[in-house]
C-alpha cells in the first residue's frame, strides 16, 4: 500500500501536490482517474445498486445504515465518489452481498495502487535527475530559478523536490540530502516576497514547515541534536500557523526520536504522548506508539506500556491493509508493518526479552533483505546480534560476526541510530567477559566511529 499511503499523507497533511504529480496521487477528482480505474469504480457502484435492489433496500435506508447521506450514496452508486473500506464492509453486510462488494473494492484499490506506484516511481526518477542537475548549480543559479520560472512554477518545483527527498532518503542519506533541503529552504524564502495569493502563501508556509521537519530528523541522524531541536521548533511554529496538527504530531515524534538518542527516555516517552494527543485517530499514531512510546518504555523497563503501545501500533497497521515492505524512515505517511515490527524488536531488546527480539527479527529477515534500506539491514541485524548475546546459550562469536556485517552494511551512510545500537552490542559482548570476537567487534566499531555521523558534518 506504498503509493496509497503517500496519497493519504498528502491529503491528511494538506501538502499541496505539484501539478506534475496530481495524476497519480489522487489530488485530482474522481473524474480524472485513469479510464480503467474509473470503469472499475463505476462497475463497483453498479454492483452496489444491484445488490441493494435485490435486497429490497431503498437508497435512503441504506444511507442511514452506512452513515452517509442519500446524495453521497447516489454518487457512490454512479462511481462519482470514492468510499473507504469501512463503508464497503458495512454496505456489503447491509445488502447481504456475502463479501462480493468488499472483494471488488479491494481489487479496485489494488489496481489503483499498482498504477500509482508506477507513476510514483517515474516521478521520483525524474526528480532524481533534476536533483542531480540542481546540485551542480551555484547559489546564484538557485536564486535565478525564481526569475526563470516565475513564482507559481517555482513553488511547484519546490514541492516536487521536497517530496522527492523522502523517496531518496534511504538511498542517499542525510549527509547528502540535508544540504539540498537547506538550499530548497533558502529558495522558498527568496520566493516568499513574490507569492501573493492566500492559497500559495499557505502552500509555501506548509512547505517550509515540512523542510524544517525533515532537517530536524536528518540532524538527529547526524548527531546534531541542538540543530535538530532548533529545526523542530521552527517547523512547529510554521505548522501552527497553518493549523496542521497531523504534521505537528510527526514533529513531536521526531523530538521524541531525538530525546531517545540522547538517552533522555522519560522525555522521549512524554513527547510521544503529546504527539498521540495531537494525532488523534490519524495514522501518525503508529510511529508515535512504536518509535516513541514503546522504545522509550523498553529503556525504562516498563513492559506493560511497551506491550500496549506495540499491540495498538500493530492493530493500526493491520487496519490499513497495507503491504509488508520496509517504508522510508523519514516518510510523512503512516508506518507500515516492517518498520513497526523493527521498532517493536528494539523496544523488546530494551527490557531484555531476547526471545521476542529474535522472533521479530527472523520474521523481518526476508523483508529487510529485499529492502533498499541499508540502515534497516544494519539496525535489525544489530538488534538480532545483541539478542544473541543474551540467554543461557549465548552465541558470542556469531553475535560479533553478525554485528560486524551489520556495521559494514551501511558504512557509507553512517547515522546515529546505527552507532548507538552498535555500542549497545559492544557493551553486551564485553559484559560476557573478554573474548576475541568481542574485541574484533569493538575494533570494527572504533573504525566505524572514525567516519561516523559527526565526521560527515
Amino acid at each position: 500500500m506504498r503509493a496509497a499511503s503517500h496519497t493519504y499523507c498528502h491529503q491528511a497533511l494538506g501538502w499541496a501536490v505539484p501539478r506534475s504529480l496530481q495524476h497519480w496521487t489522487g489530488a485530482d477528482d474522481v473524474a480524472r482517474e485513469p479510464a480503467d480505474i474509473a470503469a472499475r469504480r463505476q462497475a463497483l457502484g453498479a454492483q452496489l445498486a444491484a445488490f441493494r435492489e435485490a435486497a429490497d433496500v431503498r437508497q435512503g435506508a441504506l444511507a442511514r445504515l452506512v452513515f452517509r447521506d442519500r446524495t453521497t450514496l447516489v454518487h457512490i452508486e454512479k462511481g462519482r465518489t470514492r468510499a473507504d473500506e469501512r463503508f464497503w464492509q458495512a454496505a456489503d453486510d447491509a445488502v447481504n452481498a456475502d463479501g462480493v462488494l468488499l472483494r471488488a473494492f479491494r481489487e479496485l484499490e489494488a489496481a489503483k495502487q499498482t498504477y500509482e506506484q508506477r507513476a510514483r516511481d517515474a516521478a521520483l526518477t525524474e526528480a532524481q535527475v533534476r536533483a542531480d542537475a540542481w546540485r551542480t548549480q551555484d547559489g546564484d543559479g538557485l536564486s535565478g530559478v525564481v526569475s526563470l520560472l516565475g513564482p507559481s512554477e517555482t513553488l511547484d518545483v519546490l514541492e516536487t523536490f521536497t517530496y522527492s527527498v523522502v523517496g531518496r532518503y534511504e538511498l542517499e542519506g542525510p549527509h547528502r540530502l540535508a544540504p539540498e533541503v537547506r538550499a530548497l529552504r533558502q529558495l522558498g524564502r527568496d520566493l516568499g516576497d513574490q507569492v501573493s495569493s492566500p492559497s500559495e502563501r499557505s502552500r509555501l508556509t506548509t512547505l517550509a514547515a515540512q523542510q524544517a521537519a525533515l532537517l530536524a530528523y536528518m540532524s538527529v541522524s547526524l548527531s546534531l541534536f541542538v540543530e535538530a531541536e532548533r529545526y523542530a521548533l521552527e517547523a512547529s511554529v510554521l505548522v501552527t500557523a497553518v493549523n496542521d496538527t497531523t504534521l505537528l504530531a510527526w514533529i513531536k515524534g521526531t523530538q521524541s526520536f531525538a530525546a531517545y538518542y540522547q538517552q533522555r527516555y522519560y522525555d522521549a516517552l512524554n513527547l510521544a504522548r503529546v504527539g498521540l494527543r495531537l494525532a488523534g485517530n490519524d495514522g501518525q499514531r503508529i510511529r508515535l506508539l512504536s518509535n516513541g512510546v514503546a522504545r522509550a518504555a523498553g529503556k525504562l523497563g516498563d513492559r506493560q506500556t511497551l506491550e500496549w503501545a506495540v499491540g495498538e501500533a500493530l492493530e493500526l497497521v493491520a487496519a490499513q491493509n497495507g503491504g509488508v515492505e520496509m517504508t522510508s524512515c523519514i516518510d510523512f505517511a503512516p508506518y507500515g508493518w516492517a518498520r513497526t515490527a523493527a521498532n517493536a524488536a528494539t523496544a523488546y531488546l530494551g527490557i531484555g526479552d531476547y526471545a521476542k527480539v529474535l522472533s521479530l527479527t527472523r520474521e523481518l529477515s526476508s523483508v529487510v533483505e529485499a529492502s533498499e534500506s541499508d540502515w534497516s539491514r544494519s539496525l535489525v541485524t544489530l538488534d538480532e546480534a545483541t539478542a544473541l548475546t543474551l540467554g543461557r546459550q549465548a552465541d558470542l562469536d556469531y553475535a560479533a560476526a553478525v554485528g560486524i556485517n551489520a556495521l559494514a552494511a551501511s558504512a557509507d551512510k553512517p547515522i546515529t541510530s546505527v552507532g548507538q545500537r552498535a555500542t549497545e552490542l559492544a557493551i553486551s559482548l564485553q559484559r560476557c567477559g573478554p573474548r576475541r570476537a568481542g574485541d574484533e567487534f569493538v575494533a570494527a566499531l572504533r573504525e566505524w566511529n572514525q567516519r561516523g555521523p559527526k565526521a560527515l558534518t
